[in-house]
């Protein structure tokens, strides 16, 4: 048998011993029948590959996006998180590995962007390093997510017509949104709706190398404790303005419940403060577009004045304004200073 062909099982065969979480012993007779790549015994199959999964059903995609909620639960276990490791072959020097407890990533659904937060983990190896072939390395990753029971769920590619008709003509914003080195990796989003919450894997490759990215959804606590009433007044009293850390759904402006709390401590306020004027300001971090973060803390500014407003205040006393990623209170580069810049500010404004 040539290196070549070794070397492809090689890849096979750790990689399906990447989800059962230990090393395979070694074949008593290589054949050249491709292994599944799914939980297996502690042994590869001697004669014939393993039954290979149902492929799911395409998904419906449009403009529109794609319906997540529509595409059914996955019924069998899914390896633990981040589910697929490196091939055997790339020891722990030539793994490149980014990791998260908790970040916001951007994956490509249907022919939109869709913003996921949770924990994620990122694996980066050389094809050289690994002796294998691109095409290899993509079948094998792909096939090691259907068997899961994930679902493609990406209809175009970030530099594809489709795509830029939906969300504009692709940039370097778009690109460090995406985390897409460059038009010569493919891309592959997979889903898996389970019963334990949303997952995904995102597979990129080109000639030279392979990039493989796992997320599990999941929310986190405001890092910052919610402000209550008297403190809002001492700060709008020695400062003019105070920042609040109100929760809303990723990418929208619709407010959280556990971001109630501190909208019903603003409407206390005002009600005791009945000559108190507020302008209520949306702020965002520095990832993604622009011009979308202007718009999008000034909806959620909206969205904070609004909910005042059903609350009983008088609208006459509020306005509110968006200044997206504009005014940062610490540097961006790091996801705890993210967090502080994406806020809310209430400033005192004085009636003449």
């Amino acid at each position: 048998m040539t290196k070549q062909r070794n070397a492809a099982l090689c890849l096979s065969i750790s990689l399906a011993f990447a989800f059962a979480g230990c090393k395979p012993k070694a074949p008593v007779e290589p054949v050249p029948a491709p292994v599944a790549i799914a939980p297996a015994p502690a042994a590869p199959p001697a004669v014939a590959p393993a039954p290979v999964a149902a492929t799911p059903p395409p998904v419906s995609a449009s403009a529109d996006g794609v319906d997540l909620d529509q595409i059914a639960v996955i019924s069998k276990p899914m390896p633990p998180f981040p589910f697929v490791d490196y091939p055997e072959n790339i020891g722990e020097p030539k793994q490149q590995t980014k990791a998260s407890d908790f970040d916001q990533l951007h994956l490509i659904v249907g022919n939109k962007v869709q913003a996921v937060e949770g924990r994620f983990r990122r694996l980066v190896f050389e094809l050289a390093d690994a002796k294998v072939s691109r095409f290899q390395a993509l079948r094998d990753y792909a096939k090691a997510a259907t068997d899961m029971g994930g679902v493609k769920v990406n209809a175009s590619m970030p530099k594809d017509e489709a795509f830029q008709k939906v969300n504009g003509a692709f940039t370097d914003a778009m690109a460090k949104k995406l985390d897409y080195p460059n038009e010569n990796y493919s891309y592959e989003t997979y889903f898996f709706p389970t019963p334990t919450g949303r997952k995904w894997m995102l597979i990129m490759a080109n000639d030279y190398s392979v990039r493989v990215t796992s997320i599990e959804e999941k929310q986190t606590a405001s890092m910052v404790k919610m402000v209550t009433a008297a403190v809002m007044k001492s700060e709008l009293d020695s400062k003019g303005h105070v920042a609040l850390y109100i929760n809303f759904d990723t990418d929208k402006a619709a407010i959280r419940p556990d971001g109630k709390p501190a909208v019903d401590e603003i409407a206390a306020l005002m009600k005791k403060e009945t000559a108190l004027h507020l302008s209520v300001e949306g702020h965002t971090d520095n990832v993604g577009d622009k011009a979308r973060n202007a718009t999008l803390s000034r909806e959620r500014a909206q969205a904070v004045v609004q909910a005042l407003v059903s609350d009983g205040i008088d609208g006459a006393r509020l306005n509110a304004a968006g200044h997206g990623s504009d005014k940062p209170l610490v540097d961006n580069g790091s996801e705890e200073g993210r967090a502080k810049n994406r806020r809310v500010e209430l400033v005192k404004v004085v009636k003449s």
